[in-house]
């Protein structure tokens, strides 16, 4: 049975704060996955930073720049790991449960530290839209 903290969304729609900003999930914005496919080609092919570096700069994985640059690749991956999954290749039921308790801990501190509005869950904005 969920939890009633499992309904609150982290991405609430806050004046002065991106969603992101909150969401430990994301490694680099919108603006920073932007600037990195505004870097890659722009420049002319001979003297393009390689994808290492570029993983070296933002403190990323040399995957995560190649999937920002070329989406087909992240998509090909994904349909492959999905298969990979039919084995239970990936499910590690106690793995998972701490994840999902040290989640909710994380939700229940950003609600004492008033970054996350409690009244607004998914089910209220089921409801609004």
């Amino acid at each position: 049975m969920p939890s009633p903290i499992d309904s609150i969304n982290l991405h609430q729609n806050r004046p002065n704060e991106t969603p992101e900003a909150l969401d430990r999930r994301v490694k680099l914005t919108t603006d920073d996955k932007q600037a990195i496919r505004d870097t890659y080609f722009a420049t002319p092919e001979k003297q393009r930073p390689t994808m290492t570096a570029l993983a070296a700069k933002h403190n990323v994985d040399r995957r995560l720049i190649q999937f920002i640059l070329f989406p087909e690749r992240e998509t090909r991956h994904k349909k492959l790991a999905q298969n990979r999954q039919k084995n239970g290749r990936y499910y590690n039921r106690e793995k998972g449960r701490k994840n999902m308790q040290n989640y909710r801990a994380y939700k229940r501190e950003l609600i004492q530290e008033k970054k996350l509005d409690p009244s607004l869950s998914n089910k209220t904005n089921k409801a609004d839209t």
